[in-house]
């Protein structure tokens, strides 16, 4: 009810706005800031793209309060329910699609997963320091958008030539491909959350011995468990970066 609750409290208030992101580009960009290995990176950051302004210039404070608050429970409600699985906005396809159905989730799918991307550039990241796992799933990710933009090159008349039967396997392969994305980008959170987890960590030790890893003395206070995040999620330290990894089997 809560997740329900911020989306549409954020609907409402990017939909006054002319020029906005829809809020299932919201999410997508999301994603893809939570996935950076940048843990400064807040939703406070990319508020200028999500109102699409470069400076944006709000009637009220209450008025920026408000979206602030909405922005933030929508990053909350994805940083935990990304843990039990990711899933994209939802798109009605009936059960005798149309063509022009069908483009419609290969654009909308196309879109959230530009929007992905775009949330981990937001960070700085280069796709080497997810690793090489990263890499792999960077490259598998660049293939099923690829996937998704020839199906829009599908001319709309090709429907003459296409049967029911096609049509409905089309929307299967289409709905398939969008659970192999999810999944994808699910992987890409926790590569994000272990970098993340593993540089806090050797900050950490580095600050134990007095020292920042440039020589220079740290006099930096160490994390406690209940003190704010320092990624920037306005979670506390152990139920964000500091939760414990899942133990392997």
């Amino acid at each position: 009810m809560r997740r329900k609750h911020s989306t549409m409290a954020l609907d409402a208030l990017l939909g006054e706005r002319a020029g906005a992101m829809p809020v299932w580009q919201v999410r997508a960009l999301f994603l893809g800031a939570l996935a950076s290995t940048n843990m400064r990176l807040g939703p406070h950051h990319l508020l200028s793209r999500v109102l699409g302004d470069e400076d944006p210039k709000l009637e009220s404070a209450e008025e920026v309060q408000a979206l602030v608050r909405a922005l933030g429970g929508l990053w909350n409600d994805l940083t935990e329910s990304a843990r039990d699985g990711v899933h994209l906005s939802d798109v009605v396809v009936p059960e005798k699609p149309s063509i022009r159905q069908l483009r419609a989730l290969a654009e909308r799918r196309h879109d959230e997963l530009s929007w992905f991307i775009r949330g981990i550039d937001a960070g700085g990241d280069d796709p080497a320091e997810f690793g090489n796992e990263g890499v792999r799933l960077f490259r598998t990710l660049a293939e099923v958008s690829a996937y998704f933009q020839r199906y829009l090159e599908i001319p709309e008349d090709a429907a003459e030539q296409t049967s029911a039967s096609e049509l409905r396997e089309s929307a299967r392969a289409l709905q398939g491909l969008t659970r192999v994305a999810e999944g994808i980008i699910g992987d890409l959170l926790e590569v994000g959350r272990v970098v993340r987890a593993n540089a806090l960590s050797a900050f950490e030790q580095l600050s134990k011995r007095g020292r920042t890893d440039d020589g220079v003395r740290a006099g930096a206070r160490k994390i406690g468990r209940n003190d704010p995040c320092p990624c920037g999620s306005a979670k506390k330290w152990k139920r964000c970066c500091g939760a414990a990894p899942a133990t392997e089997h």
